[in-house]
């Protein structure tokens, strides 16, 4: 199996937006692919079509976006390569019931080998694990071997809220003339820079006492 590596440089972000604008001919058309792309980004959607937009996404917000899982049949679901070195990685459960209130063993499991796939295929990177996930509560008999943050319903609806807001900009600007100061200023004013990006849609885990 050979592993195409993501890489990106963090100064071909906003190009990468630009010209992930610029391809569509209208608005219009900009504004359905997106739309689909949000509307499979919620729970209770199929994980493939999940996992897909996950992967859409984040050639929207001008990143590289991979699918190892469903590609090579092993890893993560969804990494991002977001600037030179730095990654996230995305383990998804799309299909989990909002009201389930553990993560389970199973489920830990998979971020585990995920995550030691992608320490073995980008060693000396640095990489932010995400579960994707309604509940933050890991199950007393399900534990992490890595630091792992939750994207819970509410982290999941702020992010899909904010990337909308910040498409929705662009009506006021002909697309064919986006300048990446304009693309920069954006992108803060909707809290979609990198680090925000890394802090502001997922949470610490909740590990529930064995006694």
């Amino acid at each position: 199996m050979q592993v195409q590596r993501l890489e990106l440089l963090a100064q071909r972000r906003v190009e990468n937006i630009i010209a992930w604008i610029q391809a569509f001919a209208s608005l219009e058309e900009l504004q359905l692919a997106l739309d689909e792309i949000l509307n499979d980004f919620q729970f209770g959607v199929d994980a493939d079509d999940f996992e897909g937009a996950v992967d859409r996404l984040a050639f929207a917000l001008g990143f590289q976006g991979q699918r190892p899982d469903k590609e090579w049949k092993e890893g993560p679901d969804n990494p991002w390569a977001i600037r030179a070195g730095e990654y996230i990685l995305f383990e998804c459960k799309s299909e989990v019931d909002l009201r389930r209130s553990e993560i389970c063993k199973t489920e830990t499991g998979q971020m585990n080998n995920a995550i030691a796939w992608f320490e073995r295929h980008y060693a000396g990177t640095n990489v932010r694990n995400v579960m994707i996930i309604p509940t933050k509560s890991v199950g007393r008999a399900a534990g992490f071997n890595a630091a792992v943050q939750i994207m819970r319903n509410s982290n999941l609806k702020k992010l899909s809220h904010n990337v909308e807001k910040f498409f929705l900009e662009f009506r006021q600007y002909d697309l064919a003339s986006l300048s990446e100061g304009k693309i920069n200023e954006l992108l803060t004013l909707h809290h979609l820079s990198i680090d925000e990006i890394l802090e502001e849609y997922s949470e610490e885990p909740k590990f529930l006492s064995s006694n």
